[in-house]
């Protein structure tokens, strides 16, 4: 179990992009009576706004865990070592 949240917390960004692209990118879902049932068409643009700025803050590339090589070495610069 912990073998999946360790690679949900890494490939988080790319999970979401592709629920996005399922959500927003073919017309035949959006454009759906079901979808729209659910998020109306007035607050559609929102949605895509706040998407995009949850795509901005992740990473495009898999994340850095606590106990990854890389984020030691951050935590020496830190410290001054």
């Amino acid at each position: 179990m912990k073998t999946f949240w360790r690679t949900l917390a890494r490939w988080r960004t790319w999970l979401l992009n592709m629920l996005m692209v399922l959500a927003l990118a073919l017309p035949e879902i959006a454009n759906a009576p079901e979808v729209l049932a659910v998020l109306p068409a007035e607050y559609q643009r929102w949605f895509l706004v706040a998407a995009f700025l949850v795509n901005i803050w992740l990473r495009p590339r898999p994340a850095v865990l606590k106990d990854d090589p890389e984020a030691e070495i951050t935590r020496l610069k830190k410290a001054g070592l």
